[in-house]
């Protein structure tokens, strides 16, 4: 699971801690983080330690960081859902942070859309890494913000359309495979999403 930590101290250098007062909209969101629940649909969530520190100097105000393990089909993968004025948050993207810790970027970035509810769809960017010298171990990883914990969305240039923001929600959604084999092929990551975004947006885009 510790993979999914170098975006976060990846994030560390050249970014400057926030020098001013949360605003009373960032404070609220950050506050919403505590109900997003750790049982989602079939996933069944455990938290993960972190190092306050590095995401504090990431620019990171808040986080759920969680393993969630399918009690049906035993897949597993692991969650960064981080919030914090959208300068920081906007940066450091898992194709830039994970090829600075040594792991080569095998797929393009495309953005995939991943449907929940009846009506409701959201928009990420997808890619997998690898590392070189190692058993074929490969990380499939699902990225994507919020500007209000409802609406998900892979913009083109976030730093541009979320920079100015006062609150920002980012998430990784992240699974491990072998290459090779049928785990390869799975759809954890996606099929996490589905079921987990019905409550988590319920706790995000909660009135205050």
């Amino acid at each position: 699971m510790s993979a999914l930590v170098i975006s976060v101290t990846g994030a560390v250098y050249g970014v400057q801690t926030d020098r001013w007062r949360p605003s009373g909209e960032l404070q609220n969101a950050l506050a919403r983080l505590e109900r997003v629940p750790p049982v989602c649909g079939d996933w069944r969530g455990e938290d993960i330690s972190y190092e306050a520190g590095d995401m504090a100097r990431a620019g990171i105000k808040g986080c759920v960081y969680r393993s969630y393990r399918n009690a049906r089909t035993r897949e597993t993968v692991s969650i960064l859902l981080v919030c914090g004025r959208g300068g920081p948050i906007s940066v450091h993207t898992p194709d830039v942070c994970y090829a600075g810790a040594g792991y080569k970027q095998l797929t393009d970035t495309p953005t995939k859309d991943v449907e929940w509810g009846e009506s409701q769809k959201g928009t990420f960017r997808v890619a997998r890494f690898g590392k070189a010298g190692v058993v074929p171990t490969q990380l499939e990883i699902y990225w994507g913000w919020s500007r209000d914990g409802h609406v998900w969305d892979a913009p083109t240039n976030p730093r541009l359309s979320l920079a100015r923001l006062p609150a920002v929600y980012k998430i990784y959604v992240v699974r491990q495979f072998v290459a090779g084999t049928r785990d390869e092929s799975a759809e954890s990551c996606r099929d996490f999403l589905r079921q987990a975004l019905p409550d988590v947006t319920r706790a995000l885009a909660a009135s205050d």
